[in-house]
């Protein structure tokens, strides 16, 4: 197993179950897959180490507003997270779309930033259960409809233990979803 596929793992497995606990590792896992994505298209002929390392930068930055600003850096993970989401299931359904990539990430981001701001907790355990989960998945070496089944027990899973470790360790909170932004 090389250095790679082990850090892949354990960010995916760490997202899975703990993504709302470790929020500032959510924010710096979303900003470094939405500097996989996206560094690529904004600056062209550069070496995959040039663009792994801006990725990286990118994710650092992530962690570092996610403990600087909370609010703001949610927000932000929100929309990378929502955007990158919508573009991996529009990619793997294999939907035919005659739009601009871009623009379907724009409508998952904001679909995700929208869900952040109504439903923060909820949101945070359910967008770090998808990244995580899609994480994992290309080293389940899974295919057809296996691959969804799978995945979506691992959703549940990934939910599952979340909201449980959430709620043991705030049981009487009532904000109902929503968290005041400081």
């Amino acid at each position: 197993m090389t250095m790679t596929v082990f850090f892949s793992v354990v960010l995916g497995i760490l997202l899975l179950f703990f993504g709302r606990r470790l929020f500032w590792l959510f924010v710096g896992v979303a900003g470094f897959i939405a500097g996989l994505t996206l560094i690529p298209h904004l600056i062209s002929d550069q070496s995959e180490l040039t663009i792994l390392l801006l990725a990286i930068i990118a994710g650092i930055i992530g962690a570092f507003l996610a403990i600087m600003m909370e609010g703001l850096a949610i927000l932000i993970a929100g929309f990378l997270a929502g955007g990158y989401l919508m573009t991996t299931l529009v990619v793997s359904i294999g939907f035919s779309v005659s739009v601009e990539p871009s623009v379907i990430y724009i409508i998952g981001g904001i679909i995700g930033l929208l869900l952040v701001a109504v439903l923060f907790d909820w949101a945070i355990i359910i967008l770090s259960t998808l990244l995580g989960a899609d994480i994992l998945m290309p080293f389940l070496h899974i295919s057809g409809s296996n691959y969804w089944l799978i995945f979506l027990g691992l959703v549940v899973v990934g939910i599952a233990v979340q909201a449980g470790i959430w709620h043991s360790r705030y049981p009487v909170k009532r904000t109902w979803g929503r968290r005041p932004w400081y």
